[in-house]
């Protein structure tokens, strides 16, 4: 009896997550300190609790982002391979935008009537991260592979039953994790340093060349206030949006 409710108690924390406020604070670790932390079987993901606070996690590489779909994904037989990866979920007016990356074997993103009956391709990419702002819909994609790395942001629009694609800009490296400030700028971690990007697609280099470049691989970002937190392999980095050069390396006590 014991042992289940341990377990139950485990399973719920994983859940839930666990405050930012219990980690250890270090100073960033050197080049050849992230080299080492490249060996890590620890993965942070940082993400909103309930009630909008920012906890961490660990991180799986299968979970969904985005809300839960309310069906069950049944593809064509012909489709079937479009249909793995990492997913993101979108809800929109219309149905549902579900997007999917596999890495160097490409990506796509789809749209799904309310039940899931029909869908429709959109686009082939690979899509990272999926934003309504103001009534547009904005798209993350890219990819980094062995020495190529490369990215973009586009809106996709729905008139009259067709699907159109709009590029807004080209990233200069492939976007790892999106969030948005409270201006609506996208905030993007790349797989080399820290970009923002306001609402006239005008791109600003806050990191040019993070500790995770090559080594530490960000799953997850997030701003509460002027605070970023950047969720990787080994530990979460903690900077300030207003003053990026502060930083500090949160991990387990």
């Amino acid at each position: 009896m014991m042992k289940l409710l341990s377990i139950f108690i485990v399973g719920i924390l994983l859940i839930v997550g666990n405050p930012i406020s219990e980690l250890k604070v270090n100073l960033p670790p050197t080049e050849e300190e992230a080299r080492k932390l490249n060996h890590s079987n620890e993965e942070y993901e940082v993400f909103l609790n309930s009630k909008g606070n920012v906890e961490y996690r660990e991180y799986e590489y299968g979970r969904i982002k985005g809300t839960e779909l309310p069906f069950k994904i049944t593809p064509k037989k012909e489709d079937a391979y479009d249909f793995v990866g990492r997913q993101v979920n979108l809800k929109i007016e219309n149905g549902w935008l579900v997007g999917f990356d596999k890495g160097e074997w490409g990506g796509s993103l789809f749209w799904f009537n309310e039940k899931g009956t029909q869908y429709e391709k959109i686009t082939s990419g690979n899509i990272k991260n999926l934003f309504k702002i103001n009534g547009e819909i904005y798209v993350t994609e890219g990819l980094a592979h062995l020495s190529l790395s490369s990215g973009q942001i586009f809106t996709v629009k729905s008139l009259d039953g067709k699907w159109s694609v709009d590029k807004k800009v080209d990233l200069p490296n492939a976007p790892y994790a999106t969030t948005l400030t409270a201006a609506s700028e996208f905030l993007i971690v790349t797989s080399k340093g820290l970009l923002k990007v306001d609402k006239n697609f005008n791109t600003e280099t806050l990191i040019d060349e993070g500790l995770w470049w090559g080594l530490l691989y960000p799953n997850s970002i997030l701003i509460e206030g002027q605070t970023i937190y950047i969720g990787m392999r080994a530990g979460i980095l903690k900077t300030q949006i207003n003053d990026i050069h502060k930083q500090e390396w949160l991990t387990k006590k």
